[in-house]
């Protein structure tokens, strides 16, 4: 039987602690040289080391975000008012002349610090050129439009900057993610080197037996019919690879879960003793040397 492929990080660092468990339970007894517990330990680690680096990246760069958008929302009501001031110079509608602000269609402020970037710098430009239209009391100067230029750069920077080590953290997660697969693969390797294809203590390490057979398909058209007070007789179609199957029961309000009530080689099986006027759920699954494939429905 195949090795499943794990192709999700958690998934990973789940195999990666069981493979660390068996080899530090029965490595030393199976001899386990080039890819022993600790090796394994350092592979796994540098994992979940990356992976927390990178989520603590995402969290910051979350944080980055929030930043600039209360900064980019400060810049907004600068902008505004700036524009009402100036409304009885240059008119309460838009038209060509508020160009020279940087407005373009429309007198609306956008909140894209980008577009922002923009006014900021015509609304400068206009102050420095007519300081007699600024209003200190209202922070509507040159001087402090530079000020909310230079916060709003600042956030953009930092936004930026932490993309790239979100970037950057996340490269180095797959690296060591994809290390940890070579560990993996290696292990098997070498397991296979000290252990026969139907050896137990594959599954000890969370492996599949590479001399088993695949697990038998899903058990489908189970069938359940009454045929006394207390008993039932349970049909069912073939499954691929199965060796025999098994038969469960669930009897509404006495079991908590599924019992095994019987493992019959053919496609039949009478269930007894169950209680008088119960109602009873019935499942069937397929098993051979490799496994039990999945419940009926």
């Amino acid at each position: 039987m195949k090795q499943l492929k794990i192709t999700s990080i958690a998934g990973l660092i789940n195999q990666g602690g069981v493979l660390v468990g068996a080899a530090t339970s029965i490595g030393a007894i199976l001899g386990l040289h080039h890819n022993d517990k600790d090796k394994l330990n350092a592979d796994l680690t540098d994992l979940i080391m990356a992976v927390g680096g990178h989520e603590q990246a995402k969290a910051e760069l979350y944080d980055r975000r929030t930043g600039l958008k209360v900064t980019a929302t400060n810049t907004c009501n600068h902008l505004r008012k700036g524009r009402d001031i100036l409304k009885p110079v240059f008119g309460y509608s838009y038209s060509n002349v508020w160009t020279l602000l940087g407005y373009n269609d429309s007198l609306g402020v956008t909140d894209r610090p980008e577009d922002q970037q923009v006014l900021l710098q015509a609304l400068r430009t206009y102050y420095m050129n007519h300081p007699t239209f600024e209003v200190p009391l209202l922070n509507l100067t040159a001087a402090y439009t530079e000020t909310v230029i230079q916060t709003l750069t600042t956030a953009q920077t930092a936004v930026a900057a932490q993309e790239g080590a979100v970037e950057a953290t996340r490269n180095v997660r797959d690296e060591k993610a994809n290390q940890l697969r070579t560990r993996f693969s290696m292990l098997n390797d070498e397991l296979s080197q000290l252990m026969g294809p139907l050896d137990p203590r594959w599954l000890t390490f969370g492996l599949n037996m590479p001399g088993a057979d695949e697990t038998p398909d899903k058990v489908e058209g189970v069938q359940v019919t009454i045929i006394g007070p207390t008993a039932a007789a349970v049909k069912w179609g073939a499954s691929a690879r199965a060796q025999y199957y098994r038969i469960y029961k669930r009897v509404i309000g006495v079991d908590a879960d599924y019992v095994a009530v019987g493992s019959p080689a053919d496609l039949d099986f009478t269930i007894e003793n169950l209680p008088a006027g119960s109602m009873v759920d019935v499942i069937v699954t397929a098993v051979n040397n490799g496994g039990e494939g999945a419940r009926s429905e």
